[in-house]
């Protein structure tokens, strides 16, 4: 007996993964043409499709989903990046990446269906055999049977297939019929070891199931917020997707603070909005007048850092950047030749915890959107010191930028250094609020301090609810 997947229904993940049985078929094939495999249960969605893309041979050519009802119902989608991004006609798709196989079956008999190649449009039906507690496959997905070659990619879909199954068989009692009808198509006779079907070879299987190293692969994150999101839902590249995935699955760690940090680490916004008051009068140049530079000079001992008297704010290049991120973060805005708090500003300027909570959620400072280079790299560092790494940080953003879509020139990657300046106005804002060790020992930005790590998971994963 099975069962489908009740629409949007999903289980809890399992504590400690399983093996998971699977009997996966070929829908309208006939004579069936099946596979059965064993994988971990804590596999994703993404993981499975490339399991099913060995098993059955194909090249991984075009897009795909999973669904929890059969073709004329499909019940709850779960569509790839690359379907989502091309604008998937059903806004209550999630991503594959973010579920994991026990989501969707956790008992025998469960089912869940795989479409591929809207075109050919192929389905399977998958469906579980057993579980196996406290136990993983080897290489987490292992071939165990099957029967029937695979179709090729491109071949018309399971009428082609057909076609084709009868054409490579003499046996066939419509052999004859199939191989003159493939010939007109090509416009020549065609020996059936020409048709292009994908022979049923265990061993070639199972090597190429090797080599997807499934092991090597980051966890499904439990829970990944929206920023992430928007980059994951970006990729194009397998290796960026999972590069991204293993940064989530760590950002993903609940963040927390106490009154004392949020204090430490608010401190220079509280002391620019406190000099603010309700208002200062900015010079004929737009700038805060030479006092009140002085004065957040002084209050924040920048003169540790920067070598000058600390009164024009034109020449305090540490007090100017301060001011514009409080500008642009809308704690602070000019008004009639004055500078005054917002009414947000205003909420928070006793309030270290929301404030901290408030800088988190603006984060990045850099970019304007979503779809500005200057935010995805801001994302990246952010989920960079929310692992708790630094290392090559610029190099890191560069290659994560490139897998995105981003070119400098005529087509080239992107460089270290166009990294770095895309990420510069976010590591000053890190930096004013102790987000880096002091003694860097040359090294840029600086090791991520315990307090660094939990403003970055903050502004990727902020609480639920």
């Amino acid at each position: 007996m099975t069962a489908q997947v009740g629409q949007g229904r999903r289980h809890p993940r399992r504590e400690v993964p399983a093996t998971l049985r699977l009997y996966v078929q070929l829908e309208g094939s006939f004579p069936p043409m099946w596979r059965r495999v064993e994988v971990a249960s804590d596999l994703g969605l993404d993981d499975l499709h490339d399991v099913l893309q060995v098993v059955f041979g194909w090249q991984d050519y075009h897009l795909y989903r999973f669904t929890t009802g059969p073709e004329e119902d499909a019940g709850a989608a779960f569509a790839c990046t690359a379907d989502l991004a091309e604008g998937y006609d059903d806004e209550r798709a999630v991503p594959t990446w973010d579920v994991r196989i026990d989501e969707l079956l956790a008992e025998p008999g469960e089912r869940l269906h795989y479409q591929y190649d809207y075109g050919d449009n192929w389905w399977l039906a998958i469906e579980v055999e057993d579980l196996v507690d406290g136990q993983i496959p080897p290489g987490r997905a292992m071939l165990l049977e099957g029967a029937g070659a695979g179709p090729p990619e491109d071949c018309g879909g399971i009428h082609g297939y057909r076609l084709l199954v009868a054409a490579a068989d003499p046996t066939h009692p419509d052999h004859r019929q199939a191989l003159a009808e493939v010939g007109e198509w090509w416009g020549r006779e065609v020996a059936p070891d020409e048709l292009g079907l994908v022979p049923f070879d265990a061993a070639s299987i199972g090597d190429r199931l090797q080599a997807l190293d499934l092991a090597g692969r980051p966890p499904v994150p439990r829970r990944v917020g929206e920023k992430l999101t928007a980059l994951l839902l970006r990729t194009r590249r397998a290796d960026t997707e999972r590069e991204l995935r293993r940064l989530a699955s760590t950002a993903a760690a609940a963040a927390n603070v106490e009154v004392a940090t949020a204090t430490r680490m608010v401190r220079p916004f509280a002391v620019l909005l406190d000099t603010v008051g309700d208002g200062v009068k900015l010079t004929a140049a737009g700038y805060l007048p030479p006092a009140v530079v002085q004065t957040i000079f002084d209050e924040l001992d920048m003169g540790e850092e920067w070598i000058g008297k600390g009164n024009r704010e034109d020449l305090t290049m540490p007090v100017l950047h301060l001011r514009e991120t409080a500008q642009r973060l809308k704690l602070l805005r000019r008004y009639k030749g004055r500078l005054v708090p917002t009414r947000k500003g205003r909420t928070l300027a006793g309030d270290p915890v929301g404030l901290w909570w408030y800088l988190a959620g603006a984060l990045p400072v850099g970019g304007r959107d979503v779809s500005d280079a200057g935010w995805q790299a801001g994302v990246i560092l952010l989920a960079l010191l929310a692992a708790g790494t630094t290392d090559d940080a610029e190099v890191t953003v560069a290659r994560l930028l490139t897998g995105l879509g981003w070119a400098v020139g005529h087509g080239e990657p992107i460089d270290r250094r166009t990294a770095g300046s895309l990420i510069a106005a976010d590591i000053r804002f890190l930096d004013r609020v102790g987000a880096f060790e002091d003694d860097r020992h040359g090294r840029w930005p600086g090791v991520v301090t315990p307090d660094g790590i939990a403003l970055a998971r903050a502004a990727l994963t902020p609480p639920a609810g």
